[in-house]
């Protein structure tokens, strides 16, 4: 029997093929008993639907009291605004939609989104049985017309989360494969180009029921896993564990500013590494509100010495990484207003850059705020501003699991419904 331990995504990586005299060039199609990868340039495109449409920003009626612009959310306060005007001063652009792969009767869903460079990588997996999961590589190098490059399909295995390093590719799983001793399993696959291949292909097993993210930095890989689980620390020049420590529900880890952090659940925690040494920083961990849903998501992300947490019921809980102290929060949105239950509407992934959030509330979509300035540059000890815009409206939007934003690009794993891509402007 699977686990349900998450609704953990699979990754899919786009790949851009390049041909020469007409003839495709590159890697091709490859597969053995674990894994089968699509690099076939026209069957991928066939998942891929082009767009230029705008997509507006809803400032009321959003689960958040309308306001006049002004600061919001900082720790000191509490008290819900909603910026119409700020709203007006955003342009977004519905660029593609990647459709979902669909292995047999089953759909697969899209769990999360790494951006590293020109690549985004996505995540699939399936909730409840079977295990069968996967990962995308997409070629965003044109914002205008991004290319699904590469697919992974991975037979008896969910992919929880991904990431990427160079060449390599960082996937945390959950496994029915019965020579490990527990499901959960962390791996490294290579891209040949732009394109997965199956040569340098390596498992490591973890503890206990699922690999719940990775992330790279320098010369490592950190995994986590989830309730029983652990941070682990990675060479992937040789494959080996270089440290491991025990965190219970492990849910996801974050490096910068010399600092590895790692949010755990049940209750909010977020434990706190300094990178060189792997000591725990003093006073760490630090609490805060949310992320006392079993079995669930919540992200991290490092920016301006502070973590961004993405915190379930919490809403996002903004802390700096030396002290733990809460510099801003934004509130999750009030699930009677909008006419959901409070138990699809958490908040379970936030994307930082520049001075925009972008808020994944499950059910209720996709969220906008804004800081007074760029986050990288503010303060990790004052209490800051942000500034709720509103909600971006899509016509068919499923519950939103995942999102990522880096360079003016946003990506949204909305489950079953795939991807949508989209430019901010």
């Amino acid at each position: 029997m699977k686990p349900n331990r998450l609704a953990l995504p699979l990754v899919g990586v786009l790949v851009l093929l390049h041909t020469s005299c007409g003839e495709p060039t590159g890697p091709g199609d490859q597969a053995n008993g674990h894994i089968s990868i699509v690099n076939n340039a026209a069957t991928l495109a066939a998942r891929v639907t082009y767009y230029d449409a705008t997509i507006p920003i809803d400032s009321a009626g959003v689960g958040y009291s309308a306001a006049a612009p002004g600061p919001a959310f900082a720790s000191s306060s509490s008290v819900s605004r909603v910026s119409s005007a700020a709203a007006a001063s955003f342009q977004l652009k519905l660029k593609a939609e990647v459709a979902s792969p669909v292995i047999g009767s089953d759909t697969l869903q899209a769990t999360s989104v790494s951006i590293v460079g020109n690549l985004a990588v996505v995540s699939y997996n399936t909730v409840g049985n079977p295990y069968l999961g996967g990962v995308d590589v997409i070629d965003i190098s044109n914002q205008n017309h991004p290319v699904l490059m590469s697919f992974a399909r991975f037979t008896n295995t969910d992919v929880s989360a991904v990431s990427t390093s160079g060449q390599n590719v960082y996937v945390a799983e959950a496994t029915g494969d019965t020579g490990f001793q527990a499901p959960a399993v962390f791996e490294i696959m290579q891209l040949q180009g732009n394109q997965l291949v199956l040569n340098g292909n390596r498992r490591m097993g973890l503890t206990s029921f699922a690999g719940t993210s990775t992330a790279a930095s320098g010369s490592r890989a950190y995994a986590t896993s989830g309730d029983a689980g652990a941070l682990f620390v990675i060479d992937p020049a040789t494959f080996s564990l270089i440290t491991s420590v025990n965190l219970s529900d492990a849910r996801w880890v974050a490096v910068g500013g010399g600092k590895v952090v790692v949010v755990q659940g049940t209750p909010g925690r977020l434990s706190v590494f300094n990178e060189s040494d792997m000591t725990p920083l003093a006073g760490s961990p630090f609490s805060f509100t949310g992320a006392n849903v079993p079995q669930s998501k919540s992200t991290v992300q490092v920016v301006g010495g502070k973590a961004f947490i993405a915190a379930g019921t919490g809403g996002v809980q903004v802390l700096s990484a030396s002290t733990g102290f809460l510099v801003a929060s934004v509130p999750r949105p009030n699930p009677d207003s909008l006419g959901l239950d409070s138990s699809v509407v958490v908040t379970n992934a936030v994307a930082v850059d520049e001075d925009l959030l972008f808020i994944s509330n499950g059910e209720a979509g996709v969220y906008l705020a804004q800081g007074g300035a760029f986050f990288s540059t503010t303060g990790s000890e004052v209490a800051q501003p942000i500034t709720m815009v509103g909600r971006l409206r899509f016509g068919n939007l499923q519950s939103v699991n995942h999102v990522a934003y880096q360079g003016r690009y946003l990506i949204i794993a909305a489950g079953r419904g795939g991807l949508k891509i989209v430019q901010v402007i």
